[in-house]
Formats: structure tokens, C-alpha cells, sequence
């Protein structure tokens, strides 16, 4: 059976609360905002990518799984549409 780890045994329960501290701080939507992305919107699909053309991933954005997965839709149709580039000049 395995055994379970406690505090006493060396794991600090802390190690968690400054990551999840900093990842707030980075979080790009708040949570009170109705989210709608347009593959044709250009200027909000670029605010989640990053300089090498990624899409940011859920735990930095804020986002709702349902959110996230309509902001990757859009950027990858956006993308197939030539409305943004697929890879950053600079990574070519």
C-alpha cells in the first residue's frame, strides 16, 4: 500500500502558493468579461500569442477550458486565413 506524504515527511505546502501567485499576477482576462473571439480580429488574437507565434497557454491567460478552446479555433482559422502569420518573421 502506498504510503501518503504529510508535512512532517519534507513537503511544503507553500511550494504551490507562490506559483500559483505568480501565475496570477500574468493572467490576461478577468474573470467578470464576456469572451468572444473573431478569427477576423486581428488585434485580440494577438494578444494571446506569443513572440514566436504560440498560442498562451490556458493556465497563464485566465481562460475557461470552453474559452480556450474557442480562442484556438479562431486563431487557427485565423491562421488558415492568412489574417495572422503562422510563425513569427523573426523564427523563420
Amino acid at each position: 500500500m502506498r504510503q501518503k506524504f504529510t508535512q512532517s515527511q519534507g513537503h511544503k505546502s507553500q511550494g504551490n502558493k507562490s506559483l500559483s501567485n505568480a501565475l496570477a499576477s500574468k493572467k490576461k482576462v478577468s474573470k467578470n468579461q464576456v469572451v468572444f473571439f473573431d478569427y477576423r480580429d486581428e488585434r485580440k488574437l494577438k494578444r494571446f500569442i506569443n513572440d514566436q507565434g504560440k498560442i498562451i497557454p490556458r493556465r497563464i491567460t485566465g481562460l475557461s477550458a470552453k474559452e480556450q478552446n474557442l480562442l484556438t479555433h479562431s486563431v487557427k482559422w485565423a491562421r488558415f486565413l492568412a489574417v495572422i502569420p503562422y510563425v513569427v518573421d523573426e523564427y523563420k
